[in-house]
């Protein structure tokens, strides 16, 4: 492999650190669609999930082409959170507000990881680029939760 193919360690690190937050956003938006009782909300975030799944996929092939494996089983603190969303779906008679404020949460997460590495520098400058792309469609995203739940 040519030596600029080669990523340091903190780029790949970084990258897998997104990675991680976009398999437990891809899996829990695929959860939430389950569990809400609005058809166009689950179909909502049944595109979003599919949305999800492609940057998974993009990001797992970057970190493939650098020789390492990527991990794609998501985080343990993002299964715990979406049993929490199963188990508050059952409970509350206001699903639909309880769903919206854990998407919101979850997007800032996210938000929160993708602009970690970014602020570090310690990625290419290719890479870079696509986690800015990537902040920006959290960014749009949290925006629209944070409306519909009238914030």
């Amino acid at each position: 492999m040519p030596a600029s193919d080669t990523l340091p360690v903190t780029d790949a690190f970084e990258l897998q650190n997104v990675l991680t937050r976009y398999v437990d956003s891809y899996d829990g938006y695929t959860e939430a669609a389950k569990v809400v009782e609005s058809p166009d909300l689950a179909a909502a975030f049944l595109e979003i999930a599919g949305r999800r799944k492609v940057i998974v996929e993009h990001v797992a092939a970057l970190i493939e082409r650098q020789g390492e494996k990527p991990d794609v089983d998501g985080s343990p603190e993002a299964a715990i959170h979406r049993w929490w969303l199963r188990l508050r779906a059952q409970m509350s008679t206001e699903e639909l507000e309880a769903t919206l404020a854990e998407c919101v949460r979850g997007e800032k997460e996210l938000e929160r990881t993708v602009n970690g590495a970014l602020e570090k520098g310690a990625l290419e400058a290719r890479h870079a680029v696509i986690l800015a792309e990537i902040a920006t469609e959290l960014k749009a995203a949290i925006q629209t939760f944070e409306t519909a739940l009238g914030h």
